[in-house]
């Protein structure tokens, strides 16, 4: 049986990562700083998946854990991932997202040079922020690993969403806002982005990480539509007229226009998004919906609704 390791397992991407691995009947070791974390023992109880306590940063930690499990695969989700956040924390973006992984690469090589590695890069690895610079190193750190034999590769996000999105995210905040009929400020919609779900997403993680070579690809729709597009999406789903005022104060200048990507190389390998934007919008509103009546932030059944796809 294939063992995988996924750090940041309690993140968007962690969960749906390590839930569809086991689902196809990888074990899973699912790294998380805190086991105890609501996220966590919200949607990582499940059969082939077990929690254990990672703190990337924390290289010894890291190299204990190889040493004591065998691990084949191993996916880096762990990341400081807000790109406005990593204004106000540059250091610790770089520490996260950046050293952690020089450390976790030197642990392969010397610990389990045949595990293979997956690196959580961005598209905008290379534009204008903290968080952008710490994706660029890891991935020449990646690049780096290959040359001393380890099959080690990036996979460059494009944007993506899902009902576990934190709520300081524009396109929860925005799916929130339409499921309760608020009135919500933003401060650009003309903003153009490749949005796509998360669980599309990670189903690529696994198909690039299991190549015949080590290649680095981007992980996107193809298709590229405004941040206004999304609030149409959004309040549709919802059933009401958009509500949305403009606030010049929440606009980021830093950040670049239009960010996209190629998708040909992961077409390539057999995937495509199984969601529209009209799907994954309707999905985060009927989640939000769910969460408005109950009051539960986390609860694994929100994974089961899949509203428009």
């Amino acid at each position: 049986m294939t063992t995988a390791l996924v750090t940041g397992a309690a993140g968007q991407d962690g969960i749906y990562l390590s839930r569809h691995l086991a689902a196809a009947g990888v074990s899973v070791l699912a790294g998380v700083r805190d086991p105890a974390d609501p996220r966590a023992m919200a949607y990582l109880q499940a059969p082939g998946i077990e929690v254990v306590p990672l703190d990337v940063t924390d290289t010894a930690a890291v190299a204990a854990l190889l040493r004591r499990q065998h691990v084949d695969e191993v996916y880096n989700l762990a990341a400081l991932s807000s790109v406005a956040l990593s204004w106000q924390a540059p250091q610790r973006t770089a520490a996260v997202n950046a050293d952690a992984v020089e450390g976790m690469l030197a642990a392969i090589r010397h610990i389990r040079p045949a595990a293979r590695f997956f690196q959580a890069s961005s598209v905008q690895a290379g534009t204008s922020s903290p968080y952008a610079a710490s994706k660029l190193t890891a991935e020449a750190l990646v690049a780096e690993a290959r040359s001393r034999g380890v099959f080690a590769v990036a996979g460059r996000l494009a944007n993506h969403e899902s009902p576990l999105r934190p709520a300081t995210f524009v396109v929860r905040r925005i799916a929130r806002a339409a499921a309760r009929g608020e009135q919500l400020a933003l401060g650009d919609l003309d903003v153009w982005r490749d949005w796509g779900h998360a669980a599309d997403h990670v189903r690529a993680m696994p198909l690039l990480l299991r190549a015949a070579e080590p290649v680095d690809a981007d992980i996107c729709t193809g298709t590229m539509v405004t941040l206004g597009d999304v609030v149409e999406a959004a309040y549709a789903a919802a059933g009401r007229p958009v509500d949305v005022v403009l606030d010049p104060a929440q606009a980021r200048p830093s950040d670049p226009q239009r960010v996209g990507g190629d998708a040909s190389a992961i077409r390539a390998l057999g995937w495509s998004p199984s969601y529209t934007l009209e799907g994954l919008l309707a999905e985060m509103v009927a989640v939000e919906r769910h969460r408005a009546a109950s009051g539960i932030e986390h609860d694994a059944r929100y994974l089961a609704i899949t509203a428009g796809r």
